[in-house]
Parts: C-alpha cells; structure tokens; sequence
C-alpha cells in the first residue's frame, strides 16, 4: 500500500522557470520528478504549495507525492540530494494522511524581498534584486509598507483572472528592514494567501514611492478603488524568496 509524504525543500531560482513544471524551459519540479523516477522506478509526480515565478528563490517550498512505503528517511534524503542538482535541496520529509494537500490545507505563507539600491556588487547580490545605483526616500518606502497590512481587495496588485476565490487577502505582517551601509532592503510578508506576482507588483510600487514616483496615498486609493487597475511595474523575480509555508 501507498503512502502519502510531505517534504520541504529549498532552491535557488536563478537557473529555473520556477517550481512547477514547463513545457520546454527548465523548472524545480521536473529535477525533483526525474529523481523520484530514479529512487522508485516508476513515474511519481508531485504536488507543490504552490507555484513560484521564474528566477524566484525558495528556502521552505513544500511537496507531496505518493509511494511506497520509505523504510529509512534519513538514508532516502541522502539519495534523493545525491540526485538533485546542486541549487536544490530536500530538506525533510514526514508522511501525512491521504487528505493532505500540499496546496490547499496551506493556511498562509512566508516570503522575503530584497533589493539593493546602491553599489552593485555580484558577491552580495545573489537573492537581491538590483535596480541601479539611484536617490531613493527609504523614509516614505518604509512608511508605505504599512497601508498594505490588514484584509484589502488586491485585485489591482496581481494579474490573476477572477474566480470564485477572489481577491481579498489579509496581508498579517510587512516588515521592512534598512541596509544604510549597502543601501539594501529587506521585506517579510506574511499573508493567508499570495496571488500572481502579488508580492512582486506591491514591491513595485512600493520601490516607485521611494523613487517619488508614487505616494503612499496613490497606493491606498488603488487598494480601496472599485475599479482594477494592475499595477505597470513589477519588482524582479530574484529578489524573492519563499521563506515559509504554513499548514494547521
């Protein structure tokens, strides 16, 4: 008899399509199946938590799959890594009850964004986004973030198409933290659920407040507007990491 299994993995996004898995572009879940086909000899697919975009980073991404039964956890993590290249990881892996899903007992997720503003160094900059040595007003960048807090309609902040779910989110936690000597920032978002390049849209106009291109009001009436209107600038894919998948 089958078993049902969870694992945490992590990756680094720069050389993949994203998690899930593309037709004729590299991605972290055809590296995890191709090992897994290895390990048990047959096809054995997997069920993330969900998707990530292309060049996005993970440090706690989930899965499932279904097999036989795993005798030695411990020995089978070493050959499943011995497998994967070196930007992936399997972390660890716990069985769970044939209801478990991966993606939708998932009650909230964890992500980091970080961009750096002043000198470019490539030693640094490995899961920060770039966007040129430039004046920016970390004051009202910082100040901003909190209008997104708190259970809003983000309908003009993802480009999801609407279905039954919506697109009211409660958006628990932004907590942004200041580089001065680097001239970096950091961002911990914490939510019940992230859209489509949610995090990535909502970093975008956030980086235009401090640019002085946006305002922090500008921000508050597109939250509260009626009306979608889809914000034009999307922050970079690899200055996002998800740090965390939350389950009950």
């Amino acid at each position: 008899m089958k078993k049902h299994y969870l694992c945490t993995c992590s990756y680094r996004g720069a050389n993949y399509f994203g998690f899930q898995r593309q037709n004729k572009f590299p991605s972290v879940q055809e590296e995890i199946e191709k090992a897994l086909l290895f390990l048990f000899k047959e096809e054995t697919k997997i069920k993330g938590a969900g998707r990530t975009d292309a060049k996005v980073h993970a440090k706690g991404q989930t899965f499932s799959f279904f097999s036989t039964p795993i005798a030695n956890k411990e020995k089978f993590l070493f050959a499943f890594n011995r497998l994967l290249p070196m930007d992936i990881s399997v972390n660890d892996i716990k069985e769970v009850p044939f209801s478990f899903d991966a993606r939708h007992s998932c009650i909230g997720k964890v992500y980091e964004y970080r961009f750096c503003f002043g000198e470019k160094d490539p030693f640094k900059t490995e899961f920060e986004a770039y966007i040129g040595k430039r004046d920016f007003d970390t004051i009202s960048f910082i100040d901003a973030c909190d209008v997104f807090v708190g259970i809003h309609n983000f309908q003009s902040f993802t480009t999801k198409k609407e279905d039954k779910d919506g697109f009211i989110r409660d958006m628990t936690l932004i907590s942004p933290k200041f580089d001065k000597k680097r001239k970096a920032i950091s961002i911990i978002f914490k939510s019940n659920g992230f859209m489509t390049y949610q995090i990535r849209l909502m970093v975008g106009a956030l980086i235009k407040v401090g640019l002085g291109k946006l305002s922090k009001n500008d921000i508050k009436e597109r939250l509260e507007s009626k009306s979608r209107n889809i914000m034009s600038f999307k922050a970079p894919g690899e200055g996002l990491t998800l740090l965390e998948v939350i389950y009950e």
